[in-house]
Order: C-alpha cells, then sequence, then structure tokens
C-alpha cells in the first residue's frame, strides 16, 4: 500500500468516528489533521529521512482517540488537541480582518451607487454616462457640464441601475457577513 493510500485509509477512519460533529467541523477537522501528516511527510523528506507513512501516523495515533480529542474540545470545550489551538487562532484572526473588510468595501459601494442613483434624481444633468459619436471615450461620474462632443447614453436609466447595483452590492456583502459571522466569535 501506498503512503498516500495509508494515509487516506487513516482520514477515512478518522471520519466515521467524527461523526457527532457537524460536517463543516469535522472537514475542518480532516483538513487539519491531513495537513499535519503531509508537513511532516515534507519535513522529513526535506531533511533527507526517510518517509514511512505508518510510522507517522502511529504517531498521531489511533484515529478513534485523535477523533475523540478532537469531538470532545469542540463540543465540550475541553483544552484542544496539540496544534489546534494555533490554527484557530490564525482562523481567527484572518476572518475577523475579512470581515471587516468585507463590511467597509461591501458597503462603502453600496452607498457610493446609490448616492449616484439618488443624485442623479436631484441634478440630472449634472451626473451621467457619456460617450463620444464613434465611442472612443467612456465618462462616468458627476461634471458641471456635459463635455463636447459626447452623448449621455443612459439618461435617467441610470438611477434604477445604479439603485440596483447599490441594493445587489449591499445583499451580497450582507450574506457573505452572514457566513463569516458565525466563524469569527
Amino acid at each position: 500500500m501506498s503512503d498516500r493510500e495509508m494515509v487516506r485509509d487513516y482520514l477515512n477512519s478518522l471520519m466515521k468516528f467524527l461523526s457527532r460533529l457537524d460536517k463543516e467541523d469535522a472537514d475542518d477537522v480532516l483538513r487539519e489533521i491531513e495537513c499535519h501528516i503531509y508537513d511532516v511527510m515534507e519535513i522529513r523528506q526535506e531533511n533527507g529521512q526517510m518517509i514511512d507513512a505508518s510510522e507517522i501516523l502511529k504517531g498521531f495515533g489511533q484515529p478513534r482517540e485523535l477523533a475523540s480529542q478532537y469531538v470532545d474540545h469542540i463540543l465540550e470545550g475541553t483544552p484542544p488537541p496539540m496544534g489546534f489551538r494555533a490554527i484557530q487562532k490564525i482562523k481567527t484572526g484572518t476572518t475577523k480582518g475579512l470581515y471587516w473588510t468585507t463590511a467597509i468595501f461591501g458597503y462603502f459601494w453600496s452607498a457610493i451607487f446609490v448616492a449616484i442613483g439618488l443624485y442623479k434624481l436631484i441634478s440630472p444633468n449634472a451626473v451621467g454616462v457619456w460617450a463620444n459619436d464613434i465611442g472612443e471615450s467612456f465618462i462616468i461620474g458627476g461634471l458641471s457640464q456635459m463635455p463636447a462632443g459626447t452623448e449621455e447614453i443612459m439618461g435617467l436609466w441610470l438611477v434604477p441601475v445604479a439603485i440596483g447595483l447599490g441594493s445587489g452590492a449591499a445583499y451580497i456583502t450582507k450574506r457573505i457577513l452572514s457566513v463569516l459571522k458565525p466563524i469569527v466569535r
């Protein structure tokens, strides 16, 4: 049996013992263990040592015992297995940064689009999308006067398009944040 087959069998066995966890948590545990296993193999290879998957897997312990440690940690709050704390800390820090970056970026663009749409209603000649006669230049923005040699191509259609884009950006941002929020806690 090849090293990869041994690792796959070990992970399949581990998965059976993680059945008390929800799928997302079980998948996280499997990915973490798989990364640890392949990291050990890579380090041994870099050091010129022989790679013996069965020996490496013995170091991780029996799948039932390892799974039990993870299940107890996730469901009952017992101390995490070695290595788990560092990964969770990195995952949480990265997720908080991603959460706030997404919130600021998404809602900023949502507000910009809605403001453009509303400003078009207030000052229809100052905001628009213009193109020259042959389509070589394209201008979007708020201007004090229409650029020479151009024609507004959206007219008042800019209002529903801009408000729709703003609403869409807000909706997508809200959906992404709802996925990230449970992970941030």
